[in-house]
């Protein structure tokens, strides 16, 4: 089929950062239409990005003059380093998770990407906090030095999720070939082959187009009802509600982190933009209902609560990403848990994945095996990130029910239990993360395992100490480690604090 109208249903961060990336990255003919309504509220959790995001605000060429500077300026925008954990091992204790803050292995010795910086921390049992990220998250700093930006640090965002999909939007209905339409779909025509034709809207309009994508979250108005589409549980994972609000810190509100601070029943999110902090506490309900939720989250920020929102929510995808001619994203195909960032990353891998090595002008929309291939890539996809989820709690915290039951072996995936096995008898590496056809193109792999890993203390250091001597790598790393601490001590002083960027945007 010649795709000439691509049609996306749904608007919000997702929809509308999915129209971005369709329109910059695919034929100049192509016409694209958002039918998205003012009248359905976004979720609004989803305030914290990967750096896939950051891919899109500074992707070059950019036909809708999307910039950084503006972004910022226009959403209240804050940049995002990493994430603080704090009281997910233990109580009391806190440790930071750069995003992007990859290591490539000088010595190509036993491989380019074998990780003997980060062994080296498991072997010593040291935090991971002398790297330039660590320090710029622990001082409240940015990477801007003589104000100048640090191009090579690897950064994402907080965001004001409508701020930022009405800045999207805007953008966007710029250029001549997107159309927008404020409506609501409630019904749609297939032909013989099962494809989509049009949509019927609730105000009466007939949508026709050639490719469809479901953007529409949890209400899924296209993907599960095209064929059929089974819906895949994530059991093992616990937690299934959350509470939303916002507040103004008495403290500076910058940040340049996600704090994650776990709680009896599950843990909270802090998320700074420049105006205020975005809230949720994600717990289970099988252990604490909402109205206990409320009073225990109250007392432990020690102020009260205006909940926005309690949103219910059951972990899981669908069989399918891809049917006939219409694709999903985001919270159409599945969802995990707020717990990094994952649904806003999944929704930008999704979309350029399929646009990068499946889209073509003329789709052949009749080869079953091509969206088995898909398909199959976003099943595992998923899988995996929500084994990274369960990783983080794999915890020898055992103060309530929920911390002794959350990451019990019986609830690991038979991947991660492989896994965990593996990393019985050596360190992690690039390939305990690759998929069956052997590529990990969702971009979480070993630096954000060991990361957790450290600050989880769940690798063994006898054995990681015992591979670095044995690769002839302990000493060398050690002065590696030196060096990047007194590197990184050099160039502190001169770094801009968070506040003081933001004013001077």
């Amino acid at each position: 089929m010649n795709i000439k109208n691509i049609v996306i249903v749904g608007g919000g961060t997702a929809g509308w950062a999915t129209a971005h990336h369709f329109l910059n990255k695919t034929h100049p003919d192509t016409k694209i239409t958002v039918i998205a309504s003012e009248e359905i509220p976004i979720i609004g959790v989803g305030e914290s990005t990967t750096g896939r995001f950051n891919d899109l605000i500074n992707l070059k060429p950019n036909l809708t003059g999307v910039n950084e500077e503006e972004f910022l300026k226009e959403t209240s925008s804050t940049f995002k380093l990493g994430i603080k954990h704090t009281d997910w091992y233990k109580k009391g204790k806190s440790f930071y998770s750069p995003i992007g803050d990859n290591y490539s292995n000088h010595f190509k010795f036993p491989h380019k990407d074998y990780d003997n910086y980060r062994i080296y921390h498991v072997a010593e049992k040291i935090d991971y906090s002398k790297t330039f990220q660590s320090r710029l998250m622990a001082e409240n700093k940015l990477h801007v030095v003589k104000g100048k930006k640090i191009d090579d640090i690897n950064t994402a965002y907080h965001l004001d999720t409508y701020k930022v999909g009405q800045y999207l939007k805007r953008k966007a209905i710029a250029v001549d070939k997107v159309t927008y339409i404020d409506d609501q779909v409630v019904d749609f025509k297939q032909n013989n082959m099962g494809l989509v034709k049009s949509l019927k809207t609730k105000k009466g309009k007939t949508i026709k187009g050639d490719l469809f994508v479901d953007c529409s979250g949890f209400a899924k108005v296209l993907i599960d009802k095209v064929e059929k589409n089974d819906f895949i549980p994530y059991d093992s994972l616990l937690v299934n509600s959350a509470l939303n609000f916002n507040y103004v810190s008495d403290e500076p509100m910058t940040r340049n982190y996600t704090h994650a601070w776990a709680q009896k029943y599950g843990w909270l999110w802090e998320i700074p933009t420049q105006e205020r902090l975005g809230c949720g506490y994600v717990f289970s309900d099988h252990f604490i209902d909402v109205d206990k939720a409320h009073d225990e989250i109250s007392k432990v920020l020690k102020r009260k609560i205006d909940v926005q929102r309690h949103i219910k929510f059951k972990a899981g995808r669908l069989q399918k990403a891809w049917c006939k001619n219409v694709l999903s994203t985001g919270l159409s195909t599945a969802f995990i848990e707020p717990l990094e960032a994952t649904s806003i990353h999944a929704t930008i891998m999704q979309v350029t994945h399929f646009i990068e090595n499946y889209f073509k002008k003329d789709m052949p929309f009749e080869c079953e095996y091509l969206q088995d291939q898909y398909n199959s890539e976003m099943g595992q996809m998923w899988d995996n990130i929500r084994d990274f989820i369960m990783f983080h709690y794999i915890t020898p915290r055992k103060d309530t029910e929920f911390w002794k039951e959350s990451g019990r072996p019986h609830r690991w995936s038979k991947r991660l239990t492989k896994q965990m096995s593996i990393w019985k008898y050596r360190m992690p590496r690039t390939v305990d993360y690759i998929n069956d056809i052997g590529n990990n193109f969702y971009s979480i792999g070993n630096t954000l395992w060991y990361q957790i890993a450290i600050g989880m203390n769940l690798l063994d250091s006898k054995i990681a100490k015992k591979e670095l001597n044995e690769y002839g790598l302990s000493d060398v790393t050690k002065q590696l480690h030196k060096k990047v601490d007194n590197e990184v001590t050099k160039i502190m002083p001169d770094c801009m604090t968070t506040n003081k960027y933001y004013k001077s945007l």
